[in-house]
């Protein structure tokens, strides 16, 4: 029955808790595909990306996890034979943050894998490649690309080559980290998607992918983290050129410290500094000039602000400290904050919490909460 239902669906998403802890902060994945039978299942490696293997202990570990607790958050339609050792040590595994099991659904919908991605980006492409100006980065980026690894290295080394950084050996340095930690394909797709979703000005996946520096410059700083996470001195140098290349083509100024989530927007981007040990969570909305910072003062090394998950940040602000900004937060426009801010809470001015009678009297005046347009 189970070897039935899994010929006829597409292989979802998993989430596989080994703790409460795990839970909370990472969960494994089982790359997206579409098997015609079990056999072909495990075989079966994606197309458009290398996945990586978790080492043999990993998988021990997930196994003996699976068998005290068979995991509730497991679709039915997935049946516990995906589960078996033998399906856990052949499937294609990889490590994906998730803030709790809520966050599956945005990952299980077969348009977030970065196949279906490259193809929706080629689709666009196809009736545009003709024009005389479009068709040579239209070819070269999309139309000519086997996978969406392959085709964001070639847009960002197309972008950051120049006489010292030859473009062929950039597109090798970005591959070969795409290939070495998928999850950053897999985070590019989701920016893409919120993209699609909170900015009106995006009509298509192909207009960002192409020409959106904040989008560019998300997916260089997550490339420059990997190379600043290694052991190697000259990873941790290239790191830090590609931090100083990104701030000059893009404007904003990330240090490959800083750990940036999945669904990340920066909007407009030009003037974003963000710390070395400043965090910012999935599905945040960031405008043009914003400063996550340190306030100076502090000898410690943890010294920038920790933004949650689904945080708005209005252009101008500067949100500085080692603080926590909690999700659902909104910063307004222009804003200075110095001190941690609690889930939904929205902070205007110079640490300035608006209360719900504020709020509303906003509301009633016709101010848009969402624009950040408050009589201060």
């Amino acid at each position: 029955h189970t070897s039935t239902m899994l010929t006829n669906k597409v292989l979802f998403v998993v989430l596989i808790a080994l703790s409460n802890e795990v839970l909370q902060s990472r969960a494994f994945l089982l790359a997206p595909v579409i098997p015609t039978s079990l056999r072909a299942l495990q075989n079966r490696r994606s197309p458009s990306l290398e996945l990586r293997m978790f080492e043999p202990a990993k998988q021990a570990a997930l196994r003996q996890a699976t068998e005290k607790d068979p995991v509730a958050q497991i679709p039915s339609t997935l049946g516990k034979d995906l589960l078996a050792p033998t399906a856990l040590s052949t499937l294609p595994l990889f490590e994906m943050d998730f803030e709790s099991a809520a966050e599956i659904p945005a990952f299980v919908d077969p348009a977030s894998s970065p196949t279906t991605m490259l193809l929706n980006l080629q689709t666009e492409a196809e009736s545009l490649a003709k024009n005389r100006l479009l068709g040579h980065q239209l070819k070269k980026h999309t139309l000519e690309r086997s996978s969406m690894g392959d085709a964001i290295s070639s847009l960002l080394a197309s972008k950051l080559a120049n006489s010292e950084l030859p473009e062929n050996d950039l597109f090798d340095l970005f591959s070969t980290t795409f290939i070495k930690n998928p999850q950053i394909v897999s985070d590019l797709v989701q920016d893409l998607l919120w993209m699609k979703e909170v900015d009106p000005a995006t009509s298509s996946f192909l207009h960002p992918f192409l020409n959106f520096k904040g989008f560019h410059a998300v997916q260089v700083q997550r490339v420059s983290h990997a190379l600043w996470r290694s052991a190697d001195a000259a990873d941790k140098m290239l790191a830090l050129l590609l931090q100083s290349r990104s701030s000059e083509l893009f404007g904003v100024d990330a240090h490959p410290g800083a750990v940036l989530k999945h669904g990340v927007m920066l909007d407009h981007a030009t003037g974003i500094v963000i710390g070395e040990t400043a965090r910012i969570g999935h599905h945040c909305y960031i405008l043009h000039g914003v400063t996550l910072g340190a306030t100076g003062k502090s000898g410690d090394f943890d010294r920038h602000p920790k933004i949650g998950n689904r945080v708005k940040i209005g252009a101008g602000a500067m949100v500085l400290g080692n603080i926590q900004v909690d999700d659902d937060a909104v910063v307004g426009a222009s804003a200075v904050v110095t001190v941690p801010i609690g889930s939904g809470e929205t902070v205007v001015g110079i640490n300035r919490v608006l209360g719900s009678k504020e709020k509303a009297g906003a509301a009633a005046e016709g101010q848009d909460l969402d624009i950040w347009m408050f009589n201060i």
